[in-house]
């Protein structure tokens, strides 16, 4: 079967998103099947870029790409599911969360410029007609299911995946430090994590490990706290070493907001480790169970140090929880040919298209 695998690309980004699509690519070759990269530019801000984006995938069709016939489009990420294609699937990693759930926030696009109220209004429509006409979505998450029906109301099916480098990432006996494997982002709250540092019972210490748009401000924040003996700021670094600090951590930490999924959490349990997440933290609340494989905070700074605090001050029930986290990824079942089997299925012929409420 020829597949292809579409998605879309900012240039200078490369996160989860694009591990995911790599490996999504590598299974479907591993199980014999020939599979083309398709990756269409993308622009988050001003919102007429990601109109822009819409456009271009609205007016193209890869029935045929790189000489020949393409049997199975899986689409990604927006807009890539707009795509024509007569056999398409759609594996959503989430919606363009700027038009939904963080629209008018800290974090989205604002309310009341009409060029903007105009793209995310054009963006709801296209959802609800592409994904409407499909007879099944399947989601990576739980999280992003949950989000497609509330603002869409389009159900759809999660569809559990590895994380990188699932088949090599190991454990080793706990150094005394938090490990904090993330891009430096206002999402990704590491600022949060500061705070709490700075309001510890004990000297808790944390490697941070990822660059971002937030490092430089992190970073004086650390300073003003008067951490700076207490974290470190590595930046981005090797595959091998990130593993390495997953393997010797004795907890890591990942507070962000509402993620979709989130690799570090199925990352920490894979190497043992129990997770320090929040109440408001979206995916990774669908595999951390507080106090049993990790510790689930208010993101409020005080509480965050307190939970902080009675994890670091017993390693041995830290250790359990570790132990009992990798237990239950391994109960979950989650593997690649499970993913590529359930997207290759036959499925029934596409709906006619739902118009826009």
């Amino acid at each position: 079967m020829r597949v292809g695998v579409a998605t879309v690309y900012t240039p200078g980004i490369f996160g989860g998103a694009e591990f995911h699509a790599e490996n999504l690519i590598d299974a479907i070759r591993d199980a014999g099947h020939m599979v083309h990269r398709i990756a269409l530019p993308f622009q988050y801000d001003p919102p007429e870029a990601s109109g822009r984006a819409l456009e271009l995938c609205e007016k193209v069709d890869f029935s045929r790409y790189g000489g020949g016939q393409i049997d199975t489009l899986i689409c990604l990420k927006f807009p890539s599911y707009v795509i024509g294609h007569p056999n398409k699937r759609v594996w959503l990693l989430h919606q363009h969360r700027a038009a939904y759930d963080l629209y008018d926030t800290i974090f989205g696009w604002k309310r009341g410029r009409a060029t903007t109220d105009a793209v995310r209004k054009r963006i709801i429509a296209a959802d609800n007609k592409a994904l409407g006409a499909l007879p099944t979505v399947f989601t990576n998450a739980g999280r992003v299911s949950e989000r497609l029906k509330r603002y869409n109301d389009i159900d759809s099916t999660p569809l559990y995946h590895p994380p990188p480098d699932a088949g090599i990432i190991s454990s080793k006996p706990a150094l005394p430090y938090i490990f904090v494997p993330s891009r430096l982002e206002v999402l990704k709250r590491q600022d949060l994590l500061l705070k709490a540092l700075a309001r510890t019972k004990q000297p808790i210490q944390a490697i941070f490990a990822g660059a971002g748009s937030m490092q430089r401000q992190f970073e004086e924040l650390a300073k003003g706290l008067e951490l700076m003996d207490r974290v470190k700021f590595l930046g981005a670094i090797p595959r091998a070493e990130m593993l390495e600090l997953y393997a010797n951590a004795a907890a890591v930490f990942f507070g962000p907001v509402d993620e979709d999924y989130g690799y570090i959490t199925l990352e920490a349990m894979l190497a043992h480790k129990p997770v320090i997440t929040c109440t408001d933290s979206g995916g990774p609340l669908e595999f951390v169970i507080d106090g049993e494989t990790g510790v689930i905070s208010e993101p409020q700074p005080a509480d965050l140090a307190d939970a902080l605090d009675r994890l670091m001050a017993d390693p041995a029930r830290a250790a359990e929880m570790g132990e009992n986290g990798y237990q239950r990824y391994r109960a979950l079942d989650i593997s690649w040919n499970n993913v590529v089997e359930t997207l290759l299925a036959p499925q029934p012929a596409l709906a006619t298209a739902a118009g826009a409420p």
